[in-house]
């Protein structure tokens, strides 16, 4: 434990003295505004925790579809949002100056994580019925969708808006980001017109990793490394191909039945030959 503490602090530390640097030498630069957007449980929100982590960006909640309150964003803001791509929306990005990062998951990884999502968040509308039954009911009811819970369609749809569009949104896998994220995060501060980075980068990344964000503020508990699950925590399990282990043949074959060729879409399958 106490060398955990050591270690956090040691981190920090460095974390400290990279962000000061980086603030001092860019003091004249200009802040980028930016959305990271993509459908729930997609990575938005560890993508946003990042960007947040930059000197001068701060984290400014959810527009929840308010399109007017993008007219608000200011320099450093980072907005998090779940909005699908119209017309309207481009318009009003390209107006205010917004850059946006997509982030795209495997829908059935997604699709687990959100059965959970929805079990621990109180605050969902579907938390009162869902957080009863079992969890291969509500998977079913996450793939199908049901009144004001969204289906898995819904959800790849709404990445589909972006990804189909000439949008100008810097794509991010969850898979690759999480496989090698620094290189993954430079591009993204490139993208936000960040250069010389490399050791902004890695400082970043080494602060918002899984077992430091599933953490949280209490940093004397024993951190979990990838894969080792608290149902509870918004960061649940922070791994690849989980769908495995939850997925039963009959979600299988509803999901092809539904959504298996947006799967092939976005390139988590060829054909329909998976299970």
């Amino acid at each position: 434990m106490l060398g955990q503490l050591f270690t956090v602090a040691g981190e920090e530390l460095k974390y400290g003295y990279v962000y000061l640097r980086h603030q001092i030498s860019s003091a004249q630069q200009r802040k980028a505004k930016v959305l990271v957007n993509g459908s729930p449980k997609s990575g938005t929100t560890w993508m946003l925790k990042m960007i947040a982590s930059l000197p001068g960006y701060e984290d400014v909640g959810n527009y929840y579809g308010d399109l007017r309150k993008y007219h608000q964003t200011q320099p450093g803001h980072v907005v998090h949002g779940h909005d699908a791509y119209t017309p309207e929306l481009k318009e009003i990005l390209a107006a205010e100056g917004i850059r946006v990062i997509l982030m795209v998951r495997d829908p059935r990884d997604q699709l687990v994580s959100r059965m959970f999502h929805v079990k621990r968040s109180v605050n969902h509308v579907w938390h009162e019925r869902m957080k009863d039954i079992d969890n291969d009911e509500a998977l079913m009811m996450c793939i199908e969708g049901r009144d004001k819970l969204p289906s898995t369609h819904d959800m790849i749809a709404l990445a589909q808006t972006w990804l189909n569009n000439d949008t100008g949104a810097l794509c991010m896998r969850y898979e690759e980001l999480l496989a090698n994220p620094e290189p993954h995060f430079a591009a993204v501060l490139e993208f936000m017109g960040i250069s010389n980075n490399r050791s902004l980068a890695e400082v970043i990344v080494e602060r918002n990793r899984f077992s430091r964000l599933s953490m949280g503020k209490r940093i004397w508990q024993t951190q979990r490394k990838p894969g080792q699950e608290d149902a509870n925590s918004h960061f649940r399990k922070g791994i690849v191909g989980d769908w495995r282990n939850y997925l039963t043949p009959a979600h299988i074959a509803r999901f092809k039945e539904l959504c298996g060729q947006q799967l092939i879409d976005l390139g988590y399958e060829k054909d329909f030959d998976w299970s």
